[in-house]
């Protein structure tokens, strides 16, 4: 993407711009670059995915949580949360720490008080986390204002082996949530009743892991998951297209590590969890959809003394779901949650990805350039798509479908396509 060493940073970029509630108010617009302060550093956008968090953002507009009253009418916002960036200017106070050429990932959670545009906030000294794409400069842009909130906290991830494509850089934000939630998993055992407790982490080894949902984080949850051993892997949903993808993606891996991948419509789940455990149910149930059906099928599916993970978010006016808690008490189910990830998980993911033990090629579904932006975030919205969308701020494309896509892919794509 040219000679880093002499980059040359133009006045203007495109960028999407978030000016209010709605899918009307989303627009790609001509900004200016920002100026980079004395503690802050500006990149270049290489690659940005997106998520269905950015339609919550769009939908509550100045209510959402992480907005905290922020007004978009006046201080529009640049979506974009989950990307891949190369350093092109260093503030003069950090040039000892950074330098033009240096690739990261963004930990777009960034927990601490802001110290940017604190006016703009409702009860400023009250936050504790603030995000980037939300009131820090967000990834569907040409280039990124990295602010002092980003860099003080650790929130930027060197990327640990340069072959490591741009797209997949991108997911690393995804896919450390995903680490994230499934590290929170826990099972007691002990070898007899006289033995100590032994506690083990992750989906159980040697068990049976149940993923509701056939959106991109249940494929995803479904690839990690298989990264600690289980027996069987079941995968659940209501679409029967994205069913078949997850079972034709990771039929490699599953096969390579002998375990059994199960892939079924929402509609033969019971029949195939009472074939495939025996009646006894799932050692894990990770729910991957933000449905309250999902949730108050996951008890349903549970094993005694399996793990109910609460992965997929419900909205806000539905929150609240039945509860068995004989399950809980007497059968002695354990609940976790879990909600975005931290530099270490996103480290981890990386580490992952350069040491080949997971293909984030398998997760993507569509690519296009910044003017796709917008019908990509819509496809999320709509569940048009069966995989993470990626798309390239300094390519101007149409978005398409990939079956898979690779390094090679990348490369050919933006040797082919890349303005100037």
């Amino acid at each position: 993407m040219g000679m880093l060493g002499s980059y040359k940073v133009p006045d203007k970029m495109m960028a999407l711009m978030l000016s209010g509630t709605g899918e009307e108010n989303l627009k790609l617009e001509i900004v200016d670059v920002p100026e980079c302060g004395d503690n802050q550093l500006l990149a270049r956008v290489d690659a940005v995915a997106a998520c269905a968090s950015d339609n919550k953002i769009i939908d509550q507009g100045p209510n959402h949580p992480f907005l905290y009253g922020w007004d978009l009418s006046k201080y529009p916002i640049i979506l974009g949360h989950e990307g891949s960036i190369t350093i092109v200017k260093v503030g003069k106070n950090l040039r000892d720490k950074y330098k033009v050429g240096q690739r990261f990932a963004v930990q777009p959670a960034v927990p601490t008080k802001p110290y940017n545009y604190r006016e703009r906030y409702r009860d400023p000294d009250k936050i504790q986390k603030i995000a980037v794409g939300y009131t820090l400069p967000g990834l569907f842009s040409e280039y990124v204002l990295i602010m002092e909130e980003v860099i003080n906290t650790g929130c930027l991830i060197p990327v640990p082996d340069e072959n490591i494509p741009y797209f997949a850089v991108a997911l690393a934000e995804p896919i450390s949530c995903v680490i994230a939630a499934q590290r929170r998993m826990v099972h007691i055992s002990k070898d007899d009743k006289t033995s100590k407790t032994r506690v083990e982490i992750g989906p159980k080894k040697g068990g049976v892991t149940l993923i509701i949902g056939d959106g991109p984080m249940g494929l995803i949850n479904a690839d990690v998951a298989m990264s600690f051993g289980p027996k069987k892997v079941i995968v659940s949903g209501h679409h029967e297209r994205r069913i078949n993808r997850i079972r034709r993606v990771l039929a490699e891996r599953s096969r390579k590590l002998g375990i059994s991948l199960i892939c079924t419509l929402s509609d033969n789940l019971e029949k195939v969890i009472k074939e495939e455990t025996g009646g006894r149910g799932a050692d894990d149930v990770i729910i991957a959809a933000g449905k309250r059906e999902a949730y108050e099928e996951a008890f349903r599916y549970v094993a005694r003394r399996g793990v109910v993970h609460c992965f997929g978010g419900l909205p806000s006016n539905k929150k609240f779901v039945q509860l068995d808690t004989h399950r809980v008490h007497y059968d002695e189910v354990t609940i976790v949650g879990s909600s975005g990830s931290d530099p270490s998980d996103m480290a981890m993911a990386l580490d992952m990805m350069a040491k080949g033990l997971i293909d984030p090629g398998n997760y993507v579904a569509k690519c296009g350039g910044l003017d796709s932006a917008i019908s990509l975030i819509k496809a999320v919205k709509r569940r048009m798509i069966d995989g993470k969308g990626v798309i390239y701020p300094h390519v101007r494309y149409p978005l398409f479908d990939v079956e898979r896509w690779g390094p090679e892919e990348e490369r050919n794509f933006l040797e082919a396509n890349l303005k100037g």
